[in-house]
């Protein structure tokens, strides 16, 4: 669970990045009026998907990383232009499908590491308890 809110945060950043840098336009209407340009995805489908690989994959690093990165690439090359920018959702601007799938990517292993100290932290406050 650290992970997937983690997540939300991180790419709650990364939109409002993308809105400054205009990577992408969101052509959501239900946007948060103080967070704007943020897909509704950020808040539910990705943490749920983040908390997945982590239950399938944790702790095997490579596995998570690969993993990640076989379904960031067909989300970013397959989903998002053929599917996501056909029906509307965002549209790309400065920033090509290939840019979104290498930024993706980046993300995964700093999740990874974030999952990694929230577990130790956590060991750790267990030891001092008892």
């Amino acid at each position: 669970m650290p992970a997937g809110l983690f997540v939300a945060v991180l790419y709650t950043v990364i939109f409002q990045i993308a809105e400054v840098w205009n990577w992408w336009d969101v052509h959501e209407e239900n946007n948060i009026f103080f967070l704007t340009n943020i897909s509704s995805f950020v808040y539910g489908f990705l943490i749920v998907i983040t908390i997945y690989m982590f239950y399938f994959t944790y702790p095997n690093f490579w596995l998570f990383l690969i993993a990640n990165w076989i379904i960031d690439f067909i989300q970013a090359l397959i989903i998002s232009p053929f599917i996501f920018q056909k029906v509307g959702l965002y549209t790309m601007n400065n920033m090509s499908n290939f840019g979104l799938f290498i930024m993706i990517a980046i993300t995964v292993p700093i999740i990874y590491l974030y999952q990694r100290w929230q577990d130790s932290a956590l060991r750790q406050s267990d030891n001092d308890d008892r």
